[in-house]
């Protein structure tokens, strides 16, 4: 009976996720991220299914040179997440470094005996960790993601990270089994550790085409003399008076131009509008509502559905489309933490006395400054 062997069966799963992402996946930097990264995962399977089918020197010396390749990618890809000032680093150029170790580690085996899986474990584990980290940092490191979907993709990298480091384990198991059984069990860890791993983080790239946006593609410019004068007065920024003074620009954004309903609004693209960079953004709104970029923005898109509940006969569900949210659950989560009752019963409730016109939207950071001013007085 005719038998695939399994790497080969993970490597056509791959093929056809790496054609879905082509001919459906998002635009831009993460988009091409994504597809890089699930190109280089079904090369490395391929790789090793030819490493453990033939046996050969070209594909022993090849496997662990595409394997070093990997967790680099995975991390120029979350970093394509970033504000653009951040993912276009003129740093990247390092992360070669690792992969040139491996690759000559490779070279002179035969020489040093040098413990290439070891290497490669301590690489895999080494972005992994990174990964952690850059999933616990700040909105502003994944200003390309939508607003409301920042806390899933934060969890998206953790998981990531999570499966380098497992998959560094495995690396460092294979380097252990070398040193004590000749490799008689490699094959065995190969089989269900390694590849069980690349499809999970392959899964998980393409639940990631699902967060993004659709185009990352943006007609608001920011010149160099405003971002320049920006980061001038960073220091500045950390009173209240400069936080208040980027809460107003956002408010200028959010009412007049109605920002927030953009279901696919980003951190990057509010910073780009009122020109302000992401991580001044980020900060001003974390210090004076102890909230994040995405909770405040939906208070926009809340105040103006509880204005189109009151005013109008639409529908809800047409409601919360036409104010920015995608989904009914992320609608009424927002619409109770903001007033306390569903959308419905809202609805059916009396009008509040202090009902805002409909192309007025009170907003969160109105309201803040309206209560900093009576508490003046």
């Amino acid at each position: 009976m005719f038998e695939i062997p399994l790497p080969f069966v993970v490597a056509l799963l791959l093929a056809i996720l790496l054609v879905r992402l082509t001919l459906r996946g998002p635009a831009g930097p993460v988009g091409r991220s994504m597809r890089i990264f699930v190109a280089a995962s079904l090369a490395l399977v391929i790789m090793v299914g030819l490493r453990w089918q033939f046996d050969l020197l070209v594909f022993r010396f090849l496997r662990p040179l595409f394997a070093a390749m990997l967790p680099p990618i995975a991390w120029i890809c979350f970093a394509a997440l970033g504000s653009e000032e951040r993912s276009q680093t003129r740093w990247r150029w390092l992360h070669i470094i690792p992969v040139l170790a491996i690759f000559i580690a490779s070279l002179t085996w035969r020489k040093w005996h040098i413990q290439v899986d070891f290497l490669i474990s301590v690489e895999f584990a080494g972005y992994g960790i990174a990964l952690m980290i850059l999933a616990s940092r700040g909105e502003d490191r994944f200003a390309q993601a939508r607003l409301g979907d920042i806390g899933s993709v934060r969890g998206i990298v953790a998981v990531v990270g999570g499966a380098l480091i497992f998959s560094g384990l495995v690396d460092g198991l294979i380097a252990l089994d070398f040193s004590i059984t000749q490799g008689t069990n490699v094959t065995t860890i190969v089989g269900y550790a390694q590849l069980v791993v690349l499809v999970v983080l392959a899964l998980l790239m393409v639940r990631l085409e699902r967060l993004s946006p659709q185009t990352t593609q943006l007609t608001d410019s920011v010149t160099e003399p405003a971002l320049a004068q920006h980061k001038d007065d960073r220091k500045d920024n950390n009173d209240i008076a400069g936080d208040d003074a980027i809460l107003a620009a956002i408010d200028e954004v959010m009412r007049t131009q109605h920002l927030y309903r953009d279901p696919d609004l980003t951190l990057d693209r509010l910073a780009r509008r009122v020109v302000i960079p992401a991580r001044q953004i980020s900060g001003a709104i974390n210090r004076r509502f102890g909230r994040n970029v995405s909770q405040v923005v939906n208070e926009y898109r809340v105040a103006e559905a509880q204005i189109l509940l009151q005013t109008t006969a639409k529908p809800v569900t047409e409601i919360m489309f036409d104010c920015g949210f995608q989904t009914k659950s992320n609608f009424n989560r927002e619409f109770g933490r903001v007033t306390g009752m569903g959308p419905r019963a809202y609805r059916d409730a009396d009008p509040s006395s202090d009902q805002l016109a409909p192309d007025q939207p009170f907003g969160p950071i109105r309201k803040l400054f309206l209560e900093n001013a009576e508490s003046r007085e």
